[in-house]
């Protein structure tokens, strides 16, 4: 896919300007001077992305692949060099090895390093595929992991390299699936073509193979997702401080801006009416629409409004928040879903396209708009929206699965975009898994939930992914290292086919500014990812 075009709605100039109020400290001047690069090798979307409100939502910036992460970071790609296509599997087993420079490519076209979705690794080195199949990389650790796990040769039967001596074969994809749960520090070399989001695929000296298939004939284009962005009380504060208003996203908006399609859960309110209120603890959540600089700088898309704060307030101001909000995103030309001004509007999907698939984005509160609020986790009393008035979109059991259902008449790819759970419980309660499950039954591609303040797990449900909570995104929540940290989804689609889902971990720092993560961190985060999702099996399944 191209990505040369200039943007038209940032100026390089401003934008440095807006970089240089973030203060003098090192740490800071590295951030701008990545960002202010990825400014000058900016790219636009809008030949690429449209449907309803996409005019005037950010572009793509080169920074994810081009940059790296603030503190070491280690767990988003690599920097890559030009993309290559991706060509059939060759029916014979392939040799591998090869440098950069040389002729033979560290891998061969058409095919993928793999390992299990747990290994907490998302790319290598170029000599690094020929020593890992070839078994002379004992440990991943050796090749960047922050945890120490035995390297596992694996190989399909028909597919073995040459020089290779896989501890075991397997005779189809779905054996090799299976197999890597049995060999959590295994590694494979496998046709392309094969992958899907089971696996987890590595990008080799930069070149990531799912998302590197450039051409005329690729359907192939990404998805990021991201939790709760907070504009309230300390955000609020910091970006007041700082003279600063897109100084949230400073250290990460190279790698939002990276995704083709990129949306997040606005939960608060912005206002120019409204003012923040002065207690530190208030749950009452107001900023500037100047915030939405930011989203823009960060390539956000749309964002989702059904959640508890975008109506609900302890200063009782009733929708005016929501309806302020709704004006400055109009204003801004960012689309909003799951919220609205009457019913219909809140029960509309977002419905971009990208490389010729239609998505529908649906976005349910199931926190203050249930249909029953003596769950767990819910409040008391309703802001759903009605005919004629403004609210979110309700968490009505048979009204949501009506509305996938007839979202998947439209669309190719569906996704609901939850707001439930508990607060600060890793597991669900089981009336949300309930409702997760129907929404993959009535058609959904997968289902992506937020609410809860930190990750939780996932599940793959007939044979679909419900990822639970990606976990706070932009908030002043510092009590615990849990509610300090999110994840950044990114979704890799070729056409309808879901055949990447990573997650890469954020720290927020600063009462405000998230980073990526370092390399250990990200082994932590993704140990609680994992260990609620086997609390998700053991307690949900059994």
């Amino acid at each position: 896919m191209t990505r040369q075009t200039p943007r038209d709605d940032l100026n390089d100039d401003a934008a440095t300007r807006s970089l240089d109020a973030a203060g003098a400290d090192p740490a800071a001047h590295a951030a701008r001077e990545r960002l202010a690069g990825a400014l000058r090798r900016k790219v636009g979307r809008r030949g690429f992305v449209t449907g309803a409100g996409a005019v005037g939502a950010g572009a793509v910036a080169a920074g994810l692949r081009l940059l790296t992460s603030t503190g070491g970071a280690t767990s988003a790609p690599t920097p890559r060099p030009t993309a290559t296509g991706a060509a059939s599997a060759s029916p014979t087993p392939p040799a591998i090895g090869g440098v950069v420079g040389q002729a033979t490519p560290p891998v061969p076209a058409g095919m993928a390093l793999v390992t299990s979705s747990r290994l907490p690794l998302f790319g290598v080195g170029a000599d690094d595929p020929d020593r890992l199949l070839a078994g002379k990389v004992s440990d991943w650790q050796e090749v960047g992991t922050a945890i120490s796990m035995p390297v596992e040769p694996l190989a399909l039967a028909n597919q073995v390299p040459a020089g290779t001596h896989p501890v075991a074969t397997f005779p189809d994809y779905e054996a090799l699936v299976a197999g890597l749960a049995k060999h959590p520090g295994g590694v494979a070399l496998i046709p392309l073509s094969a992958v899907d989001f089971r696996v987890n695929v590595l990008s080799v000296a930069g070149h990531d193979p799912l998302r590197d298939q450039d051409g005329p004939s690729s359907q192939v284009f990404s998805v990021g997702v991201v939790g709760d962005i907070v504009p309230g009380r300390n955000v609020n504060d910091k970006m007041v401080a700082y003279g600063d208003y897109t100084h949230p996203f400073l250290k990460i908006a190279h790698i939002l801006s990276s995704f083709d399609l990129m949306f997040a859960n606005l939960e608060g309110d912005l206002s120019n009416t409204l003012q923040p209120p002065s207690d530190p603890h208030t749950f009452t959540f107001v900023s500037s629409p100047k915030m939405l600089d930011g989203f823009k700088l960060a390539g956000i898309d749309a964002v989702s409004l059904a959640n508890n704060h975008s109506t609900w307030n302890e200063a009782g101001w009733g929708t005016q928040g929501l309806l302020d909000t709704i004006g400055a995103l109009e204003n801004a030309g960012i689309p909003y879903f799951g919220a609205g001004r009457n019913l219909d509007k809140a029960r509309a999907p977002w419905s971009p396209r990208a490389k010729g698939a239609t998505l529908a984005i649906i976005g349910i509160d199931g926190v203050t708009a249930n249909e029953d609020d003596t769950r767990p986790g819910t409040l008391a009393g309703s802001v759903a929206a009605g005919a004629d008035s403004a609210g979110t979109n309700p968490f009505l059991t048979q009204q949501f699965l009506a509305d996938i259902t007839a979202a998947t008449q439209q669309a190719d790819i569906v996704i609901p975009y939850f707001h439930f759970g508990v607060e600060y419980i890793a597991v669900l309660p089981q009336w949300a898994v309930d409702g997760a499950r129907a929404a993959i039954d009535a058609g959904a591609t997968m289902v992506v939930t937020n609410h809860p303040h930190v990750i939780q797990g996932m599940e793959i449900y007939k044979g679909k992914p419900i990822v639970y909570s990606v976990g706070n995104f932009i908030f002043d929540q510092m009590f615990s290292v849990n509610v300090r940290e999110g994840m950044i989804l990114e979704l890799t689609f070729d056409g309808k086919r879901l055949v990447g889902l990573r997650g890469h971990g954020v720290e927020i720092e600063d009462f405000n500014q998230p980073r990526l993560m370092t390399a250990g961190e990200l082994a932590s985060l993704m140990d609680r990812f994992w260990d609620a999702t086997d609390r998700l099996i053991e307690e949900k399944l059994t």
